[in-house]
């Protein structure tokens, strides 16, 4: 039997004032954000108890006027991205001091450090925020309670581990063999490696292990791209290349699988919608659909080609067409077709 694949417990993130996230591992940065707004912000004011600013494009005093705003009951959580573009010297670092120092006790705040780590004198270490930072002696002399995390990108050889710790917190069943299959074909892509994940754990159904063979049949990079390129075609009303690109996927693809893959492109797209109807971009679109940049920008191309009430409808149509395939009332195959033609129309 292959060996179980080397997991470790999930890092548990404690209660804090103040937030450091350090690293270039950006899935675990919009992960960890995620958890922090729903513990911070949690109630009927969410929304506006949350802002998320980027350090390239705002003023120490707007950043300040964030942190010292008081909450709509509850508390209020304010996290800035690529914060070292705001402190760039250590009078920056001193102002942010004082600030953190007088900020509410309802506001808690999230510094984002992009950086990475290279080798040097045989370890690795942080090319920028080093241990002689004067960051980290501002945060660690601060009377607010602080914590730093770390979350440096895995490398390659760390790929396979890091793949089985994320098939635990999914609770699937992987073998060894199964994540060093996939590290192999995401390289250190962590966003593809998780709907890579995600995709095996509809195919192989719940409760079942994920096997090498199953990753090679699914993991393809080019899978999401034809279904992307299909809902394209078919927002660009062309028929023709549509229903060419779903028979091809179903001819390499089981039946189930690229059904799923449909409905989950349409359910990305509905969120996309929402997101972009309420002034969102891209960006906006990557961190609220814990997505991959990439697969964003691809979203945000795409929702304007069709409106909320034809997503809507067409997810409701998908959700029609499994039930009427479960009870052998219609097969799944020809629906598909059916939906994509009506679509190009």
């Amino acid at each position: 039997m292959p060996a179980v694949a080397k997991t470790k417990e999930k890092e548990e993130i404690p209660q804090a004032d103040i937030y450091i996230i350090q690293g270039d591992d950006s899935l675990a940065v919009s992960d960890i954000v995620r958890e922090l707004k729903e513990r911070h912000t949690a109630g009927g004011f969410g929304e506006m108890n949350f802002a998320r600013l980027d350090g390239q494009s705002i003023s120490k005093s707007e950043f300040a006027a964030q942190v010292n705003a008081l909450p709509m009951l509850g508390s209020r959580l304010v996290v800035l991205d690529d914060a070292l573009a705001l402190l760039k010297g250590k009078e920056d670092v001193a102002w942010l001091d004082s600030l953190l120092s007088a900020m509410p006790s309802t506001t808690a705040v999230v510094l984002v450090i992009e950086d990475s780590k290279k080798f040097s004198k045989g370890s690795l270490v942080w090319k920028t925020v080093g241990p002689g930072h004067a960051l980290r002696k501002t945060i660690s002399g601060l009377k607010r309670s602080s914590t730093w995390l770390e979350h440096p990108k895995p490398t390659q050889r760390e790929m396979p581990e890091w793949i089985a710790n994320q098939a635990v917190e999914m609770k699937l069943a992987m073998d060894s063999r199964a994540a060093a299959e996939l590290a192999n074909l995401v390289g250190d892509d962590l966003f593809l490696a998780r709907q890579e994940l995600i995709k095996a754990k509809t195919y192989a159904g719940e409760g079942e292990p994920i096997t090498r063979e199953m990753i090679r049949l699914l993991c393809s990079p080019s899978r999401e791209e034809d279904v992307f390129a299909m809902v394209d075609a078919a927002g660009q009303r062309n028929p023709g290349k549509a229903l060419s690109l779903l028979n091809a996927l179903l001819r390499d693809q089981p039946l189930p699988f690229v059904f799923s893959m449909v409905a989950r492109q349409f359910r990305l797209l509905i969120i996309a919608k929402e997101i972009m109807q309420e002034g969102g971009d891209e960006y906006a679109i990557a961190v609220e659909g814990n997505l991959h940049t990439f697969v964003a920008k691809k979203l945000a191309a795409q929702a304007p080609r069709f409106s909320m009430q034809e997503l809507m409808d067409i997810f409701n149509q998908l959700d029609r067409m499994d039930e009427r395939s479960k009870t052998g009332d219609a097969t799944l195959d020809v629906m598909l077709e059916t939906l994509i033609a009506d679509l190009s129309k």
